[in-house]
């Protein structure tokens, strides 16, 4: 008897070692797929494919400690040979999803900075009015001016870039508009934005006026159910029964969205198929970064991809619902 409780004790350890081994190696597959996300997309646009792979540059990263504790922290991503250069390098400001701090977005905003930009994030999970992104520029300000600092004089202050996603896209609206350091943007990327929807439903902080926004703004979102949902406007609300959802950014926010943007600013929208709202951001991101680059680094190919006859983003069949207007 004792022998058989023994048999089946060796043989329940060697099950729970399997699976622990099991689990770890998931762990490490999923990490693994999340820092190389770029290896595993299949882009078919020759700009779309240029810019899905990490660009020439290694990334360096330095934090800063907040004053302010839903800030936490602030994340600072940069081309590592700018430590050793005197030129210039342009910003994107990064606002965090609901819920999300910088940690989410490592390998997603490393792959931007290696294009040549300084990128900054925070571990504010709550981003909406846009006053972190404001902080961050504070920041930056600050250490431009510090001689101790490897990024002295080296930051382009003329090009700063914001972008967002979910909760942050109306924290990327709100910086642009309503905030102290508006004046200093010079372009906006939103991903999967909540929509006026949720502004009615949340009211707090989610409120933004997109028709005051005066720059070029792009906005991207999935096709799939959380982003799509079946709504077709703001007036309707979720009934499970009727077959109504409400997704977090539908058709008919980006068209609202997009009519509501100055005829004067360039603007456009885009969805992408078979794609929805938690990985959006990743998806998207060869078209941010090419994006990013025409307006920030003057990239004229890059620029290819929304402007001339014949944009690629228009025709790539991984994309629909295409809006564009560009002067």
């Amino acid at each position: 008897m004792k022998k058989a409780i023994k048999i089946v004790l060796v043989i329940l350890l060697i099950l729970v070692i399997l699976v622990v081994v099991f689990v770890m190696a998931l762990g490490k597959m999923a990490k693994e797929r999340n820092d190389n996300y770029y290896k595993y997309t299949n882009p078919v646009g020759e700009i779309e494919t240029k810019f899905t792979p990490m660009g020439s540059s290694d990334v360096s990263s330095v934090e800063y400690k907040s004053n302010n504790e839903q800030i936490g922290r602030f994340v600072v991503y940069y081309p590592t040979q700018l430590e050793n250069e005197t030129k210039k390098y342009p910003v994107v400001l990064w606002a965090n999803g609901t819920g999300s701090k910088s940690d989410t977005y490592t390998s997603f905003l490393k792959h931007l900075s290696s294009w040549g930009f300084i990128v900054i994030s925070n571990d504010d999970e709550n981003t909406r009015t846009g006053e972190s992104l404001n902080a961050g520029i504070d920041l930056l300000i600050a250490e431009n001016e510090n001689a101790d600092n490897v990024m002295y004089q080296k930051i382009d202050m003329s090009n700063i870039g914001i972008g967002g996603h979910s909760q942050g896209g109306p924290a990327v609206f709100n910086m642009a508009t309503v905030q102290p350091h508006a004046d200093m943007i010079k372009t906006v990327y939103a991903v999967s934005a909540t929509s006026s929807y949720h502004t009615k439903v949340f009211k707090d902080g989610w409120e933004y006026d997109i028709s005051k926004v005066n720059i070029p703004t792009m906005l991207t979102a999935g096709t799939q159910s959380f982003d799509a949902g079946t709504a077709t406007s703001a007036d309707q609300e979720s009934d499970e029964k009727a077959g109504i959802m409400q997704g977090i950014c539908p058709l008919w926010s980006l068209d609202e969205n997009f009519g509501l943007l100055p005829d004067t600013v360039d603007k456009l929208y885009v969805r992408k198929k078979n794609v929805d709202h938690g990985d959006s951001y990743l998806q998207f991101d060869a078209y941010m970064t090419a994006w990013f680059m025409w307006q920030l680094q003057g990239d004229t190919e890059a620029a290819k991809a929304f402007t001339g006859d014949s944009p690629e983003i228009m025709s790539n069949p991984l994309y629909q619902d295409q809006r564009i207007d560009m002067e």
